[in-house]
């Protein structure tokens, strides 16, 4: 056997676990489980601090935001604590309060005999408190753990049993099994949750700085586009539009463009002429980490300007690293921080063509062939930038599971090219990235421009004294573009958690345009309602509707494509639909015309598999009718 997918505990899961942990005892859910998970003997004492004891727990299980002197607690008290937390608050709870349940003498300390019965007796007389969620509370000690692709919930309880030692009177007595058959929505994901992202959700802590790093909320269009209006609320973590040719979601992402950088990708968008008498307008609302309600800004369009009005950068800025991958192969790149090296500039807008992110553009970016030549030939040495390193696990995690994993080969030199050429390694030889597919080279080239905008970034930020941002957002227009179908059912799960391969810290929000059924089934066992949403653009009556959807299982392609998403009357051909059509409508008919039927049918011949699922049907609607087969 392989080796076996590891998957972490899901964000809903560790959020529903601290849900169920805020009214419970600080005492049981700290001081108990760190002596328990030191072995802390019963009727007998060891030498121990149980003042450093606890703070080592806290350390290891509390410090959600390395950045903050506090740490997160979930029970009652909490969310942040300051870091004397277990020499003050925590030590007369431990010594008074609950002093009766342990034996101790200076510096030794053991559980008294009785030491169960007495902890639950003083959090029975603790007005307030509520007994402990024994799932909430393993998940919330496994948060950082990996398990393997077949566990479910019972694997993370046992596994918090074992490792802490807690025994069936424990239980009994300061836990609580079942609480009300109530469970996480989805427990499991492939990547680590951003602890620190999830606890300021809670509320920063106390020291936490201004935060001015946030993601796209809403937008809002008025009189401009293909409708009327436009209102879009963006998820957290994912906005995915679907919707035919010609009807926005391109326009659309180019406007959520304006709205977090202030700058078109390409041309600025204005209202047609005869409605330039109205009242144009482009309204956002950018989301930051722990606050709860949504700042918001507005610019109206000045017809005789042609240009819209400004808007106050400084306080709409989300200070991410923005990035904006078209159709067309070109990328546009945002980095406030690398804009504050240039004069002027407060914020760095780099527009490259296709051609220039393979070849360069002087001044300003190298491009992919020769960067990735360069990285590869300085890895490993002082100067080492580490990006090449970077760039290899953004390409294993984006590749398709039919090509195999994309790992260079050796460069190479190409004839009558002066330039040294990476190459990728298949399984039938290494071939040259400038001889690569159109849907290879569209991943190779978000992979690089993904690694040079997080290197750059990084470097920049040393410059300037700052801390690399903790966001990224990621606009992607027709994710699927050139890629085989099993590649579609893989590349959007994977571009997701792209932020995670540069810095657990970064928080990534990706929105994305689609018109492919195996883009949305990917996400089937990844979409959660709480951080992604799903909209589709449709013609109504001549007039264009943005229509959020409820995200539903719809398992297989066809499935999909006959859903409200797509609006397809039959998964097969047009033809196909049409003899389908015209055979329904027969069938509906009250004394069907034989010549009529035995028409349709070959009809149906030319158009349907010898197999396909409608032919039962109509082959004993056929015999009745005297039509034959």
């Amino acid at each position: 056997m392989g080796n076996r997918t590891k998957v972490y505990l899901s964000r809903d899961a560790v959020k529903w676990a601290i849900g169920r942990l805020q009214r419970s005892h600080p005492f049981v859910g700290i001081s108990f489980l760190a002596c328990k998970k030191a072995g802390l003997p019963v009727d007998a004492m060891v030498p121990m601090s149980l003042g450093n004891l606890t703070k080592a727990y806290m350390e290891e299980h509390h410090r959600l935001d390395p950045q903050s002197i506090f740490y997160f607690q979930p029970f009652k008290g909490g969310p942040w604590v300051v870091r004397k937390y277990p020499s003050t608050s925590l030590r007369p709870i431990n010594t008074r309060t609950f002093g009766l349940a342990f034996i101790h003498e200076q510096k030794r300390w053991g559980f008294h005999e009785d030491y169960v019965d007495r902890i639950g007796k003083v959090v029975e007389d603790s007005a307030g408190h509520a007994p402990v969620t024994l799932s909430a509370a393993a998940i919330w000690i496994g948060k950082e753990e990996t398990w393997p692709d077949d566990a479910t919930l019972s694997t993370v309880i046992d596994s918090f049993i074992v490792k802490y030692g807690i025994t069936p009177r424990e239980i009994e007595v300061l836990f609580v099994r079942d609480d009300a058959g109530s469970s996480p929505d989805s427990l499991f994901g492939r990547d680590p949750v951003d602890l620190r992202a999830l606890a300021y959700e809670f509320g920063p802590p106390p020291d936490a700085p201004g935060e001015t790093q946030g993601t796209l909320a809403s937008l809002r269009l008025t009189e401009i586009g293909p409708a009327r209006r436009f209102d879009l609320d963006f998820g957290r973590r994912l906005t995915l539009v679907a919707g035919d040719n010609g009807l926005g979601k391109t326009f659309l992402l180019d406007a959520a463009w304006w709205a977090l950088t202030g700058n078109w990708a390409g041309r600025q968008a204005t209202p047609v002429v005869d409605s330039l008498r109205k009242n144009s307008a482009i309204q956002f609302g950018v989301r930051y980490a722990g606050k709860p309600t949504h700042k918001k800004f507005s610019s109206c369009f000045d017809g005789r300007s042609r240009t819209w009005s400004d808007v106050n950068r400084e306080e709409a800025s989300v200070q991410a690293l923005c990035l904006y991958a078209r159709v067309d192969g070109s990328i546009t790149v945002s980095d406030e921080v690398r804009g504050s090296l240039r004069a002027g500039d407060r914020r760095s807008l780099d527009v490259y063509t296709s051609d220039q992110v393979w070849d360069g553009k002087g001044g300003e970016i190298e491009g992919l062939v020769r960067d990735w030549a360069n990285w590869q030939m300085s890895h490993g040495q002082e100067d080492d930038t580490d990006a090449y390193s970077t760039l290899v696990q953004l390409l294993e995690h984006l590749s398709s599971e039919d090509l195999g994993p994309l790992a260079p080969g050796a460069p190479v030199r190409l004839p009558g090219d002066p330039r040294t050429i990476p190459t990728i390694r298949f399984t039938y030889g290494d071939v040259p990235i400038v001889m690569s597919s159109a849907g290879v080279q569209r991943i190779l080239a978000l992979a690089y421009i993904v690694t040079w905008t997080w290197q750059e970034h990084v470097i920049a930020a040393r410059q300037v004294g700052r801390e690399p941002v903790r966001k990224m957002v990621l606009l992607i227009d027709e994710v699927e573009a050139h890629l085989h179908p099993r590649w579609q059912r893989s590349v959007l799960p994977a571009l997701m958690t792209v932020g995670k391969l540069l810095s657990r810290e970064l928080e990534m929000q990706v929105i994305a345009a689609t018109h492919s059924p195996l883009v949305l089934s990917s996400i089937e066992t990844d979409f959660s309602s709480e951080a992604d949403v799903l909209y589709h653009l449709a013609l109504r009556d001549a007039d264009v509707t943005l229509e959020r959807l409820d995200y539903q299982k719809y398992g297989d392609s066809s499935a999909w494509l006959t859903s409200p998403v797509f609006e397809l009357r039959h998964a097969r051909s047009r033809q196909a639909e049409t003899a389908i059509e015209k055979a329904k409508k027969l069938q509906l008919a009250g004394e069907p015309d034989p010549s009529g039927v035995r028409a349709v049918t070959e009809e149906l011949r030319r158009c349907l598999a010898p197999d396909d699922p409608f032919w039962p049907r109509w082959m004993y609607f056929a015999e009745k009718a005297g039509g034959g087969i």
